[in-house]
């Protein structure tokens, strides 16, 4: 039996080189990122054109585009600049297109609005996994063009669906290796280049058999895993359980702690039903739903009006109070029935309540939990035209104003929701 050979470099089998990201690297760029891979050094930078190409024009939707290239003293020999020679190699087209797909694989362009996405990838010094090191440095560069684009306001969802990294595996000297080094990928039986999501699942495989053949699933998913920036951290990224776009800008501030949030249709999640008597059950339901079939954790939430006079009603049933009657499900039908059930009581004090549920997986035996409300009177006559639900006959008395007469954000700072996220935002700063 044949001894696998220790690595040039010393490293275990299954070890990635050291990897370094400083963000931020460049001063003009939307997005900019030094990766450093061992002894490979890329400049990723992520510029924000607000324009499309030709074939989009029109269609409301962005496009994602990249370029690679390399100095010329990047290797050990100096290469002339592409440009000189007027003509750009195939390997150099063929990894730009490469790291164009990887990233455009997770991202929702139609959210990204009529804008371009400018990634460029300069390296500076190759010692192997340029293409791979590029996807990584890429999709982080793009990632805080976008929270630039979030933060002026010019987006008001982001179109990041899920994140992306890129790892190469390979065969050297009999010996399954990680994230080849060039001394490796430059005599190894088998190389291949692995791009793959933080939820695990694959966005393209490239690889070349020369001598012998490649195993799947042989340290690449754990290498991609650890490239796409630790997804084992129990918070780094969450699983919205709501398919409201509102909801998802309401959390948004969730963004402040590094947590990205992800509606639960852009992981095929469905619909949960709500059939318990209490909001922190059903919002519980919907956060151990979602969890279970993503793999992620999970946040959900259940809302609702309360009136005092009716005893806590209509409670968990608000979104179909109407219909409990025999009625339509509609806002308005809501508010019809609200008003006919209290026009003989008095008493008009109600509140919002919401409650939100953190589930870190499907089985967290201690999920966090936190809620808020917002009290006011019950209107007899509907007034403004902002909002929704019962927000109309919902009277804040501390802002003389209904809630559908509140502007959007005045609304957003104030209400039962904001409470709530405040809340879960101050118990997420310390150990759970």
């Amino acid at each position: 039996m044949k001894v696998p050979t220790p690595r040039p470099s010393g490293r275990a089998a299954d070890a990635l080189r050291d990897v370094r990201i400083t963000r931020h690297y460049t001063k003009h760029a939307e997005g900019s990122v030094l990766i450093e891979c061992g002894n490979t050094k890329i400049i990723c930078t992520a510029s924000v054109l607000e324009k499309v190409p030709e074939f989009l024009r029109d269609r409301g939707r962005g496009w994602l585009t990249a370029e690679y290239g390399m100095l010329p003293r990047a290797t050990h020999t100096r290469s002339d600049r592409e440009a000189a020679r007027g003509k750009q190699t195939g390997r150099t087209q063929e990894i730009q297109r490469l790291v164009g797909r990887a990233l455009r694989a997770v991202f929702d362009l139609e959210k990204l609005g009529p804008r371009t996405l400018h990634i460029d990838c300069d390296v500076i010094q190759a010692d192997g996994g340029t293409r791979c090191a590029s996807i990584t440095g890429a999709f982080i560069a793009a990632h805080d063009a976008v929270g630039r684009l979030l933060a002026d306001g010019r987006l008001a969802d982001t179109p990041i669906i899920d994140h992306v990294a890129a790892v190469s595996v390979g065969i050297h000297d009999a010996t399954p290796v990680l994230d080849l080094d060039y001394a490796e990928d430059s005599r190894c039986d088998t190389d291949m280049n692995v791009v793959m999501t933080s939820t695990g699942r694959f966005v393209e495989v490239q690889g070349t058999a020369e001598v012998r053949h490649h195993e799947a699933d042989r340290g690449a998913k754990e290498g991609a895993a650890t490239m796409s920036g630790d997804p084992g951290h129990p918070l780094s990224r969450i699983v919205l359980a709501s398919n409201n776009p509102g909801k998802l800008r309401e959390f948004s501030a969730l963004n402040a702690l590094g947590i990205d949030l992800v509606p639960q249709h852009a992981l095929r999640v469905s619909e949960a039903p709500e059939p318990h008597p209490t909001f922190v059950e059903n919002a519980l339901q919907k956060a151990r739903h979602a969890a279970r079939v993503t793999g992620l954790p999970a946040l959900a939430d259940d809302s609702g009006l309360c009136v005092f006079a009716l005893g806590g009603a209509p409670g968990v049933y608000s979104a179909r109070y109407a219909q409990l009657a025999g009625g339509e499900k509609s806002d308005a039908a809501n508010n019809a029935r609200l008003l006919d059930v209290l026009r003989a009581h008095a008493d008009r004090r109600a509140y919002y309540y919401c409650v939100l549920v953190l589930v870190r997986h499907v089985d967290d035996p201690e999920p966090l939990i936190a809620d808020g409300r917002w009290h006011g009177d019950i209107l007899t006559n509907a007034r403004g035209g902002h909002g929704f639900g019962y927000d109309p006959l919902f009277y804040v008395p501390a802002l003389q104003a209904s809630a559908a007469e509140l502007e959007p954000e005045v609304k957003k700072a104030h209400s039962h929701r904001a409470l709530a996220l405040a809340r879960l935002i101050d118990r997420l700063k310390d150990p759970w």
